[in-house]
């Protein structure tokens, strides 16, 4: 893995990332950004958590287009709960800020951050938790069969929130369309 290695832990900034990041500015604004990117935080924190309370050791941290990928080293009875702890904590956030009465974009933003995590690509949590739970077992093909009928209809909606709201959608289709092609390998 190319990158830079501090402390055992090596980290990469892709190219993608950069792309994925100058899209986002030049769709929204400055101060949404800002908020987007202390949501991201909370997520990422809420994997350090995780890492933390189990006694692991970050393997590696690459930035890409997907959001930040923190890889602890192995530890199958810890890795659900990793996997799932961005999400949660997200959703904490958004449920102390919901109760509250607080927060407005940066709450909505949790609550978005954790459903979209939550989704069943590879590359995020949700597809992540899927694969550890059914790699290897009599029903993996027909499950990804089934996911990859869900992430085309995914796509499909998104682009047509694109064409009837704006392109406010843009971002969030351009991302399932690279999740998935990167996914394939196509």
């Amino acid at each position: 893995m190319n990158g830079i290695t501090i402390k055992n832990t090596t980290y990469r900034l892709d190219f993608s990332f950069l792309v994925f990041n100058a899209l986002i500015f030049l769709m929204r604004e400055n101060n949404t950004v800002m908020i987007f990117y202390a949501v991201c935080v909370i997520h990422e924190l809420g994997h350090l958590f995780a890492i933390s309370v189990t006694g692991g050791k970050i393997k590696s941290v690459v930035f890409s287009g997907t959001g930040v990928i923190i890889t602890p080293e192995r530890n199958s009875r810890h890795e659900l709960f990793i996997m799932l702890a961005g999400a949660g904590a997200n959703l904490i956030a958004f449920t102390i800020m919901y109760i509250s009465g607080i927060g407005g974009m940066f709450r909505l933003l949790n609550l978005c951050t954790a459903i979209y995590n939550l989704l069943p690509y590879r590359q995020l949590d949700g597809g992540s938790a899927l694969s550890l739970l059914t790699d290897g077992t009599p029903y993996e093909r027909t499950i990804n069969m089934i996911l990859i009928v869900i992430k085309i209809i995914f796509s499909v909606i998104l682009l047509i929130a694109v064409f009837l709201y704006g392109l406010d959608f843009l971002p969030v289709f351009i991302m399932s369309v690279m999740l998935f092609v990167s996914e394939r390998g196509i």
